[in-house]
């Protein structure tokens, strides 16, 4: 199957792919891939057997699959034979929302008029207008407010499109909303203070981590802080296009995210410190000379110059390849951790040990973390007492999960195991970094960014040694 990555640049995949990427894993005649290929006389033929109102493992129904996929024909041939036309897919999306997440203005035009008497402007209204900002599309936010969805209505954070607008800085609509009456005093103002943002530590039960400062209507993802925990950086998709941004404690107080790292032809995210911190290390699929097509995935860095850095530097052919690299941590005396797919189809975990100023070449980890399926993404503690990474496997709960292994008495490596539902779920958990003082574990799921206490280690560190 193809690789669903824990850790991607959005930018180089268009938006109905990333759609198919993260669908359930299906082969060549799969009812839900035939009706985005619009191929009716196939899909006529799958339904003798198949229930017109089929949904995939993620609830999306083939009326989802043919508005994401932009397939006319197909869209009017379920119509016509009494498909269901608002199912909502697990994450409550129906094929409305499909129509706006990928800008079909005539499949919204023809579904919201067939729901004109659901009421579907106050039930669906707020995720519609999130999702039209997100994307830029003043078109559909304009449609939306004039089909008369409230233009005030809160989202599932509690925020209005105005305080939506003004925080992904997209002027023009944030301009049209508040020319036709959005409410200034919904819009709210964060300013998080003292450890960890202010945020109330986490038990044994993973949270959201700073909700509408950090983790916002955006996909956020790749976070890590400093060892001193007064800077954090993070990886955030804008719409498809990749960018770091960064947040500083000054005093007591946290300054407002503002993007260190972007570029309108490549990507850059997967954000992580060197030991020393005068170096901030990710990934891209920047030019090697910086201004030809974007390539493969590469791992870079730039370096502290005063208050700023300096620009991409690659971090050169003992870590890269012609493949794919990504997703970086380091043990505290410089051996870098990552990921590639170079010399074969799926991803492996590699490390490079830092001699005299220089990577040496990259070796793979043994059976006890790589096999054949797909593993990334991966955290290694300080003292490599122990990695944390994403995989897909069969025994995962869901698109992609985290798992642990522990270093041994005797230098290798426990059997990886599944971290379990403290951490993973039906959905993809995947970037998992561990805080200098060894209390907290963050992780991305379901686009955002979550953190957990690491007692949750602890145990599976017990459970692992009373295996061995």
């Amino acid at each position: 199957m193809a690789p669903i990555y824990c850790s991607k640049l959005r930018n180089t995949v268009i938006p109905i792919v990333y759609f198919l990427l993260l669908s359930p894993t299906i082969n060549a005649q799969s009812i839900y891939r035939t009706a985005c290929q619009g191929n009716i006389a196939r899909l006529d033929s799958m339904l003798l057997k198949v229930d017109i109102n089929t949904q995939d493992n993620r609830g999306r129904s083939l009326l989802h699959w043919a508005v994401a996929c932009n397939k006319q024909k197909v869209f009017e041939h379920l119509m016509a034979k009494g498909i269901a036309f608002n199912l909502e897919d697990n994450e409550g999306a129906t094929p409305l929302y499909m129509a706006v997440r990928f800008q079909h203005m005539g499949f919204f035009d023809a579904l919201a008029g067939m729901l004109s008497d659901v009421d579907w402007q106050k039930r669906y209204g707020a995720s519609l207008l999130e999702k039209a900002i997100l994307n830029r599309d003043l078109s559909f936010v304009r449609k939306l407010v004039e089909s008369g969805v409230p233009i005030d209505s809160k989202n599932k954070k509690g925020s209005t499109p105005l305080e939506i607008a003004l925080r992904t800085e997209t002027s023009e609509i944030a301009d049209w909303l508040v020319t036709n009456g959005a409410d200034r005093t919904l819009v709210r103002n964060f300013t998080p203070q003292g450890d960890y943002m202010g945020q109330e530590a986490p038990g044994k039960e993973a949270k959201v981590f700073a909700p509408n400062f950090i983790s916002s209507e955006e996909y956020e993802f790749g976070s890590v802080f400093n060892a001193k925990g007064n800077e954090f950086y993070y990886g955030v998709d804008l719409g498809g296009r990749n960018v770091i941004r960064f947040s500083k404690r000054e005093g007591n107080e946290w300054t407002q995210p503002k993007t260190i790292l972007s570029h309108e032809r490549y990507g850059y995210n997967d954000p992580f410190l060197s030991p020393d911190g005068n170096r901030l290390y990710f990934i891209s699929n920047q030019a090697l000379d910086g201004q030809g097509d974007p390539k493969d995935i590469d791992i870079w860095y730039v370096e502290r110059k005063g208050v700023g850095w300096s620009e991409p530097i690659n971090a050169g052919p003992n870590i890269n390849s012609e493949s794919e690299e990504y997703y970086i941590s380091f043990a505290k005396e410089g051996t870098m951790y990552f990921a590639s797919d170079k010399n074969q189809s799926h991803h492996d975990i590699y490390y490079s040990k830092f001699v005299d100023g220089e990577f040496q070449e990259a070796v793979k980890l043994g059976n006890a973390i790589n096999t054949e399926a797909y593993e990334a993404d991966v955290f290694v503690d300080p003292n490599e007492a122990y990695l944390i990474f994403c995989a897909q496997r069969p025994d995962g709960l869901g698109r992609g999960d985290l798992y642990i292994s522990f270093k041994k008495a005797d230098g290798s490596w426990s059997p990886s195991v599944n971290m379990g539902n403290t951490v993973n779920t039906e959905h993809h958990e995947l970037c998992p970094f561990v805080t200098e003082d060894g209390k907290y574990l963050f992780f991305t799921s379901r686009q955002d960014i979550y953190w957990v206490s690491t007692a949750i280690i602890d145990a599976l560190k017990t459970k692992s040694t009373a295996m061995d």
